[in-house]
């Protein structure tokens, strides 16, 4: 049996960054094993000039037990386990549950001194999972994708999702949502009820306009050439296209759709 690799970490301005190996250079199983020469290697380091750490948990399958572990071991440090950086929809999802934000895009330069093995995300010709959260987003969590996000649940104030395509929210969206995030000026944020911190499309940026509890209803934002507007779900997918050429979805004469800037 091959040794358990020691985890790579280092300090970055503000955090702690800590680098898990690949699957594909060692898969972690006993992870007993693994926090034993982390603890070791914590206490060789003595003090840090950081409160928080990041994780880039890479492929590998980190559960919700494994990151409670891991907070309890950088506690006596006086470190907080903040940001999870994975391409593994399973951790992500344990991630989020847990309270801690996600990031399934993971940083393109890590630390001088930790050597760049992380493996591609995605094939070029592959399109990004879509991810799904059975749960609520709490405030503090942000969660970013390079896909869809669909969450079954509220998103609270103070949190935030950022996609690269479309959000779904089976639930109250009162956080922020930032769709499209890397230019797609098709992305769109639908909730079942509208009630958004800020909405962002590609980059225009809005805040939608506050609404009585009895008059919310299931609404999708979308990109028109005069910046982003609300459409009543059944409506928009019936009635709206996208137009390539002008980069926007097609507008109607409805002058009952609420206009928010």
């Amino acid at each position: 049996m091959a040794a358990a690799p020691e985890l790579q970490f280092g300090l970055e301005a503000d955090h702690l960054t800590l680098v898990l190996p690949t699957t594909q250079t060692h898969e972690i199983e006993a992870w007993e094993v693994i926090w034993a020469k982390f603890q070791e290697q914590l206490k060789a380091a003595s003090n840090f000039p950081v409160a928080h750490v990041h994780l880039i948990a890479q492929n590998q399958l980190v559960g919700g037990r494994q990151l409670q572990e891991l907070a309890d071991l950088l506690k006596p440090h006086d470190l907080k386990l903040k940001r999870i950086y994975t391409n593994r929809r399973q951790t992500a999802i344990a991630a989020a549950t847990a309270g801690y934000s996600v990031d399934q895009d993971p940083p393109n330069q890590l630390l001088a001194d930790v050597p760049l093995k992380l493996k591609p995300l995605l094939a070029p010709d592959k399109e990004p999972d879509v991810l799904y959260i059975d749960q609520t987003i709490r405030s503090g969590v942000e969660i970013v994708h390079p896909g869809s996000v669909i969450v079954t649940g509220d998103v609270n104030p103070g949190g935030s999702i950022v996609a690269d395509k479309d959000i779904v929210v089976w639930g109250c969206l009162r956080g922020v949502a930032h769709a499209g995030a890397k230019g797609d000026r098709t992305g769109r944020i639908m909730a079942l009820q509208m009630d958004p911190t800020q909405l962002r499309i590609a980059d225009v940026v809005a805040r939608a306009a506050p609404q009585a509890i009895e008059q919310r209803k299931p609404e999708v934002a979308y990109l028109t050439q005069a910046g982003i507007r609300l459409a009543p779900a059944l409506k928009f997918s019936k009635n709206y296209q996208y137009q390539a050429d002008q980069q926007h979805w097609q507008e109607t004469s409805d002058p009952l759709l609420p206009v928010i800037s």
